[in-house]
């Protein structure tokens, strides 16, 4: 939870009068949703975001510090981290936030170029694609009956219907070869087939359009990166982190599964990721691969950078668990990662914790302001469907959605308990109360655990502490021509259509801020 990571929220300002904090600049964080297709409209809402900001800061600033996504998110953070740092090693006279021009455009022209289809409806189907003809054949038919569908609702039905059956050119193909799950049997009446996808497609891609490894370094000012997935058999998010963990360039790694020690307070994690040169393009195949749609991801434990595409294609082919950690997409915990945000910008600048005595006590971990970019709406403004197509895509959508409003409600009890402890403290320390007494309660254990399984000190629930200074969320509107299978409609009319969505909707967010 949220509460976890940050006792001051945004309406409270009020530190610890016995604590002293040392705060570093403010850092940007955004944080991409997945949605496959709708990253088209992140896309339109990054344009407009970026010139929004980019007006203000000076030219030693990133215009995101961090940039943190799940599945199509992951693949626009990819982008966009790949983009600057590429522009920054390649001409170095370049200011920081002159890093980041161009990246808007270069994001838009990613999505048209290297994941859109340009077709919008194929010969297959018993319409031919005549735009006028069909707008017009099926406006018709609206008018008479609003049961009908709109003749764009139509248009993105059978232009995802195109990718289900045929793929989407430079995303993913389906696998011809069936799986026949024989489990249970019943073949014989229903033949229970499974249809797989091969994002080969959309491996090469990425490969094609961003330079792997991605590892960045903060003392080179380089912009963090942050990608999502889920370890199925650990059941749990995995965030892959560009920063390297000795704060330098040499050690980047995944820890998870925290057990323990036989103690009870030394801990070790069970499962290690390791990247030290960063984040391969595995790792962001590894946060988008839908279950069921594709198999799992296979993320090496350890990267080899030396080995060839036959060589890795050859490891998987002859699987050993000893050395791979299988992945799904990360939308299936964590489809707004706020949270995997928050422990990673703990995680790496917190201290560790000791037994300390008096008052004073160091904390730079810096504030954070968070724009977070909803592909998924949380509120329809329309009619709650009884339609099949309709019901599924409200299923969707209440499945996908940001959840993290809740967190920050929490959060924000949580900030009382931790003034109320601050007046106390206060009280004690107004009236005479030894320093020593008031350091043994604080350095005296409490139930819960470091996420490494070591004891938590109630003094630790008082520092390494930061603001989360604002958060802005630009949501997607409600459309009352969306789909079910809105995610993997990639003709290029829709996609051209989200970056259009995208951009009224930041326009409109922003325009009061």
């Amino acid at each position: 939870m949220i509460m976890l990571f940050f006792a001051k929220t945004l309406k409270n300002k009020t530190m610890f009068n016995t604590i002293t904090m040392v705060k570093k600049d403010t850092q940007r964080a955004l944080v991409l949703q997945g949605g496959g297709a709708l990253g088209a409209y992140e896309a339109g809402v990054f344009r407009v975001l970026y010139n929004w900001i980019k007006k203000d800061i000076p030219d030693d600033q990133n215009v995101f510090d961090i940039v943190a996504g799940t599945s199509i998110g992951a693949i626009n953070a990819a982008f966009l981290v790949s983009y600057v740092i590429k522009r920054r090693r390649r001409e170095e006279n370049k200011t920081i936030s002159e890093s980041w021009e161009g990246s808007a455009e270069a994001l838009e022209e990613f999505w048209k170029s290297g994941l859109a289809s340009n077709v919008n409806l194929n010969k297959w189907w018993p319409f031919s694609w005549d735009e006028k003809s069909w707008t017009l054949g099926w406006e018709t038919l609206y008018r008479t009956n609003s049961s009908i569908a709109t003749a764009e609702a139509a248009r993105r039905y059978y232009s995802a219907k195109e990718s289900i059956i045929r793929g989407a050119p430079n995303v993913f193909a389906l696998n011809l070869t069936p799986t026949i799950d024989s489990k249970f049997f019943d073949n014989f009446i229903v033949p229970n087939i499974w249809y797989r996808y091969d994002n080969s497609r959309l491996r090469g891609s990425l490969n094609e359009a961003i330079r792997f490894p991605i590892g960045t370094s903060f003392d080179d000012e380089e912009p963090r990166l942050l990608v999502i997935s889920v370890d199925v058999e650990e059941g749990e998010t995995v965030t892959f982190d560009s920063y390297g963990k000795d704060k330098g360039k040499s050690t980047r790694k995944s820890e998870y599964g925290d057990s323990p020690g036989p103690d009870g307070n030394e801990g070790t994690y069970e499962r290690t990721i390791k990247y030290d040169k960063g984040i391969m393009v595995e790792h962001i195949l590894a946060s988008a691969s839908v279950p069921e749609h594709y198999d799992y991801t296979l993320v090496p434990k350890e990267y080899d950078y030396t080995k060839t595409e036959e060589e890795k294609l050859a490891d998987i082919l002859n699987y050993n668990p000893k050395n791979y950690s299988r992945f799904w997409d990360g939308g299936i915990l964590s489809n707004t990662p706020l949270r995997e945000l928050i422990t990673s910008h703990q995680d790496y600048w917190k201290k560790p914790v000791e037994k300390k005595t008096g008052t004073d006590t160091d904390n730079n971990i810096p504030d954070l302001e968070v724009y977070i970019i909803d592909v998924w709406p949380s509120v329809a403004d329309y009619p709650v469907p009884s339609d099949l197509d309709g019901i599924r895509d409200l299923k969707n959508e209440l499945t996908y959605q940001d959840k993290t409003p809740y967190d920050e409600k929490v959060a924000t009890m949580v900030s009382d308990y931790y003034n109320l402890t601050n007046r106390l403290l206060k009280l004690a320390k107004d009236n005479n109360i030894p320093q020593e007494k008031i350091d043994e309660i604080l350095n005296d254990n409490g139930k819960s655990l470091h996420r490494d399984g070591k004891s938590r000190p109630y003094r630790s629930l008082l520092e390494d502490r930061f603001d989360i200074t604002k958060i802005i969320r630009i949501e997607r509107s409600a459309d009352e021509n969306d789909i079910a299978n809105k995610w993997c409609d990639f003709s290029l009319g829709t996609v051209s259509n989200l970056f259009e969505q995208g951009k009224n909707d930041a326009r409109r967010t922003l325009q009061n801020k």
